[in-house]
């Protein structure tokens, strides 16, 4: 049985001690969870601003201040508001990168088969779902749905049946179904791209759903492969996947707690 990790205020002295000496370190995190609270309309989620006052300081500090999101890299380069940060949208599908987005090449080819599956699905959905296009990927919302999970137990099958008829990926969220191209680019290898291109010899990911798992798991490879001391922190609340907490190595409750991180880490990395 795997231990369950451990909260990060109590591995400050273990786990997290060698994040605050590492010459390069680099700090990665997702966005609605994390640092935005939940909210029943994604359009309206705002980050906090103590976690945008953390990280505009940290940026100024750290090799890396970065964000990778399932939303559209331009969408959370605004909602986030710290220009000296790396944004990196649709699951590491396109980066902000000179005043532009960038999106992987091999994205566009899978346009017309991702726009098949949304639109067979639409007639499908309850009232109070709600998709969202985000170019590389959609995203189907369902939280404000009457019952969501059974509106999850109904819509599945047709989703998996559309999916593969159109050779597209469907992964599912907290309330969230992602139509994603069927290419090897997650979170994870966003996250392993970023390590590289800054040759980080730290860094830390901050996620609470399905798929910052990848992420997570990223870490925990870079760290037993000596390329990189990565710490995965799982960000825990009511509806936290088990995927996270299996995949993380210490855990914050909740925004506040990450919050609480960030500022640890701005006051104790040395100046």
């Amino acid at each position: 049985m795997t231990q369950a990790p451990l909260p990060w205020q109590q591995a400050t002295d273990t786990l997290l001690a060698p994040l605050l000496t590492a010459a390069r370190l680099g700090l990665v995190t997702d966005v609605d969870g994390t640092i935005s609270p939940i909210v029943s309309r994604p359009e309206a989620a705002q980050v906090t601003p103590r976690s945008r006052e953390l990280l505009t300081a940290l940026a100024a500090r750290l090799a890396l201040v970065g964000v990778i999101s399932g939303r559209a890299a331009a969408d959370v380069r605004e909602r986030v508001g710290v220009a000296e940060m790396v944004y990196v949208g649709n699951h590491g599908m396109e980066r902000w990168t000179d005043d532009h987005v960038q999106v992987v090449p091999e994205v566009q080819a899978y346009r017309p088969a991702l726009v098949a599956v949304a639109e067979g699905i639409r007639a499908h959905l309850p009232p109070g779902a709600q998709i969202d296009d985000k170019g590389a990927t959609y995203s189907i919302h369902y939280r404000n749905v009457a019952d969501p999970a059974r509106t999850k137990t109904e819509v599945t099958p047709l989703l998996l049946q559309l999916s593969a008829e159109h050779g597209i990926k469907l992964v599912q969220g907290r309330m969230i179904f992602e139509l994603r191209p069927p290419l090897e680019i997650d979170k994870g290898t966003a996250f392993t791209a970023l390590v590289r291109d800054y040759q980080l010899d730290a860094a830390i990911y901050l996620g609470d759903d399905t798929t910052d798992a990848d992420a997570l798991h990223a870490c925990q490879r870079l760290r037993e492969s000596g390329e990189c001391y990565a710490i995965g922190v799982g960000v825990l609340a009511d509806e936290t996947p088990a995927a996270v907490i299996e995949s993380a190595d210490v855990v914050a409750q909740g925004i506040e707690q990450v919050e609480d991180f960030l500022a640890w880490l701005d006051a104790h990395r040395p100046r």
